[in-house]
């Protein structure tokens, strides 16, 4: 392999927005400080709603019933409150993406309750998205 060959093929493993190496920058133990100075500098947390510690969870939101539909998302953990943070690397735009990210998002909520558990028991969910285009051009409300 050429030096132009192996320096294009390393560029792009490590490149952030390549799967693995979202996953490796954002969603091991290992590296877990950078997630949560992350997650408190793009939302606004600090003092005592700052994240001090999470948990990844399981990243395959998979589903009781066979026939439902089946959703991985790139990094899933919660922090020390049981609020959940869903962050996921899109680098381009998908007919859909909206809903998907809705559907992520109700899917972990929906996950937390058990027969028995009171709704007002449920935590938040918190649903980011680090995309390589506008994704909702015509939508303040999106950051």
């Amino acid at each position: 392999m050429s030096p132009n060959n192996i320096n294009m093929a390393l560029s792009k493993s490590l490149d952030p927005k390549n799967d693995i190496s979202f996953q490796r920058i954002f969603g091991t133990e290992k590296n877990k400080d950078i997630l949560i100075h992350f997650l408190n500098d793009i939302l606004g947390f600090s003092g005592k709603r700052a994240i001090k510690d999470i948990e990844f969870l399981n990243t395959i939101q998979g589903h009781d019933i066979a026939t439902k539909k089946q959703s991985i998302v790139d990094v899933l953990c919660k922090d020390e409150n049981g609020v959940q943070v869903i962050v996921a690397m899109q680098v381009a735009k998908t007919k859909g993406f909206e809903k998907r990210a809705q559907y992520y998002a109700a899917k972990a909520y929906s996950r937390q309750a058990d027969k028995g558990d009171q709704y007002y028991d449920l935590k938040e969910i918190i649903f980011i998205d680090i995309a390589d285009c506008a994704l909702f051009p015509s939508k303040s409300e999106y950051k």
